[in-house]
């Protein structure tokens, strides 16, 4: 029988801003539905709290998984903590519990998540998002609209698909079902390869020196900002997606490489009708992606694909907890702690 019915409870591994904002997009749509959070850094769990993007916050994954009534649970967690999570959840897990993830990558996710928990894991990534990151950049509507991939496979249990597309559905995204090979190689076109790039345009301009560096601030205009903004988001979880997911990055990243030499080759050659044709085909292309979303003359705004690098992080009990939190995991298991900064998503 397939089942659509909101949980009872569930846990929310993770409080930051993707993790977050689902928890108050599910309050809104799930309103019976209790929600148990788990929260390393102490200052971020009582943000959470106050917010209202959990009920209670529980001290450990046991604790969160075991808690009454407890029929889902959401790892909002970077990629290269995953792994580890998914183990405690599944030491932990009564039958019948469903798991999802939201991470930026699915092919190591979700081969860990089945691994762990059979066809009860199933993964999820919502392409919406920012450089923003916690618990303080929840909010419920940023998933209104945008679209949810859910990561099925050949093992996956039908009422467990159907409940994580019921709480996509709930919190105003539109699911789109697609393999986890797929996810990857989408993501590392739409998503991973904008953040490299936006990453290696600041660190080239960082490395300019004289007089153009000394006169630079102050002038940084709209292109600058626009193609950047995304470089603030979290460096220890754009690490891990790009480790995660090097193959289809590499891969996107030898298309720009060969685009920006054919650009370069034009300019060397002082060919302007080229050039100018190659950027009327890229213009042209913006325009056509921008139609195709639906907002055509839309410049700027939040990015499109989320990875969980605006979700608190883990660490292992004797590990610093990941990302740019100051806090500390001790004791024993797992415990999420809080990231830096956003994921920036698109």
């Amino acid at each position: 029988m397939t089942r659509r019915s909101p949980p009872a409870a569930l846990a929310l591994l993770g409080c930051g801003q993707i993790g977050g904002s689902l928890a108050l997009a599910l309050g809104e749509a799930w309103p019976e539905t209790r929600r148990i959070g788990v929260e390393l850094d102490a200052a971020a769990g009582a943000l959470a709290l106050q917010r209202g993007l959990v009920h209670a916050l529980a001290g450990s994954v046991r604790e969160a998984v075991t808690a009454d009534g407890v029929e889902l649970v959401l790892v909002a967690v970077p990629s290269g903590a995953a792994a580890a999570v998914l183990g405690e959840v599944a030491a932990a897990a009564r039958p019948g519990l469903v798991v999802t993830d939201v991470g930026s990558t699915k092919r190591t996710v979700v081969a860990a998540g089945e691994a762990a928990l059979g066809g009860r894991f199933v993964g999820g990534h919502p392409m919406a998002g920012s450089e923003r990151s916690g618990p303080e950049a929840a909010t419920a509507g940023l998933f209104r609209g945008r679209r949810a991939l859910v990561t099925p496979t050949g093992r996956s249990d039908a009422d467990a698909v159907a409940l994580v597309r019921a709480m996509w559905t709930a919190a105003g995204a539109e699911v789109v079902e697609v393999t986890p090979e797929l996810h990857d190689e989408l993501c590392a076109a739409v998503s991973h390869l904008p953040h490299l790039a936006s990453y290696a345009l600041t660190l080239a301009l960082a490395e300019l020196g004289g007089e153009v560096a000394a006169r630079m601030p102050g002038l940084y205009a709209g292109g600058f900002l626009d193609t950047t903004r995304i470089a603030s988001s979290d460096p220890h979880m754009w690490r891990e997606v790009f480790l995660d997911n090097r193959d289809r990055v590499l891969e996107m990243a030898s298309a720009l490489e060969r685009a920006l030499a054919r650009l370069r080759g034009m300019i060397e050659k002082g060919d302007g009708a080229g050039l100018e044709g190659a950027l009327e085909t890229a213009r042209a292309g913006r325009e056509r992606i921008l139609a195709e979303r639906g907002d055509p003359g839309r410049r700027t705004g939040t990015s499109t694909s989320t990875s969980p690098s605006t979700t608190p992080s883990t660490s292992t009990s004797t590990s610093t907890s990941t990302g740019t939190g100051t806090g500390t995991g001790t004791g024993t298991g797992t415990a999420t702690g809080r990231s830096g900064s956003g994921s920036g998503r698109g």
